[in-house]
């Protein structure tokens, strides 16, 4: 995984990961990705540190350390 992942965890089904990306993460581009559309839970990775922007508390966001 890069160095800096962070699992997004949604509080609602079928989210659409898209656009929760973008709410969060806006146009910067990430180099991992693990979603699926019937699940609650993504992982995004990033060579650099990322300031999502606060969703909640329907959004949570954890960095996940190595």
């Amino acid at each position: 995984m890069p160095p800096y992942t962070y699992r997004v965890t949604v509080a609602f089904a079928w989210p659409n990961w898209p656009f929760i990306y973008g709410q969060l993460f806006g146009d910067v581009a990430h180099v991992y990705s693990q979603t699926c559309d019937s699940e609650t839970v993504g992982l995004f990775g990033f060579e650099s540190a990322q300031t999502p922007a606060d969703l909640s508390p329907l959004v949570k966001v954890e960095l996940i350390t190595q």
